[in-house]
């Protein structure tokens, strides 16, 4: 019988952090909507190498600048840059692939495929860890989300392949970006041999 029990208390305890872990999504997702266009400063860490860059957001569009590495998605097209090379490979990508170049969409991936459950928040923020199944852009997410208004601080993402882990140095919500800001201009990067892959 205090087996049953036990059981049960187990069960309700895992149930009530799955509701506490997504009203805290739910949340940073009704913050992340309310910001507008926001510009994300942060440091990116994957295979032992640091990078600091920013992601401007709006909406499903995005431009991710990380130095020697740019972004542009449109909402239909993605643009990559890589400076070393002077190449820009054009594509269309599949929903999992702009998931997977966007960790922020975390804000609304959340809701589909993904078992979420409270992780060691602190006083100053909390965690929640995402778990994917084999149709999911990522093996499991980790978020931290400011207590004082839900922004984020800080992501892990894993995949079979990779580990990425970024350190948000600045949220600024209420920008205002241009729509010629998700796409690849090509007068500026004269010198860039662009790869139409669609």
């Amino acid at each position: 019988m205090k087996k049953i029990f036990f059981l049960l208390f187990l069960f309700v305890a895992q149930l009530t952090m799955a509701e506490n872990a997504k009203a805290i999504l739910d949340k940073a997702s009704a913050r992340f909507k309310a910001a507008g266009d926001v510009k994300i400063g942060f440091q990116l860490t994957t295979s032992g190498n640091t990078t600091t860059g920013y992601i401007n957001v709006a909406e499903k569009k995005f431009f991710c600048d990380m130095g020697g590495f740019c972004v542009w998605f449109d909402g239909t097209t993605m643009w990559h840059y890589v400076k070393a090379t002077e190449e820009v490979n054009v594509s269309t990508p599949s929903a999992r692939n702009v998931e997977r170049m966007n960790p922020y969409f975390f804000l609304s991936m959340y809701k589909n495929g993904y078992t979420c459950k409270m992780g060691k928040s602190t006083k100053i923020y909390y965690e929640v860890i995402m778990s994917g199944n084999s149709k999911t852009a990522f093996t499991s997410v980790t978020v931290r989300l400011s207590r004082k208004d839900y922004s984020p601080l800080y992501t892990k993402t894993v995949t079979k392949k990779t580990t990425m882990e970024i350190n948000v140095n600045s949220f600024l919500p209420d920008q205002k970006f241009e729509a010629s800001n998700f796409r690849f201009n090509p007068k500026e990067f004269p010198q860039a041999e662009v790869i139409d892959l669609r």
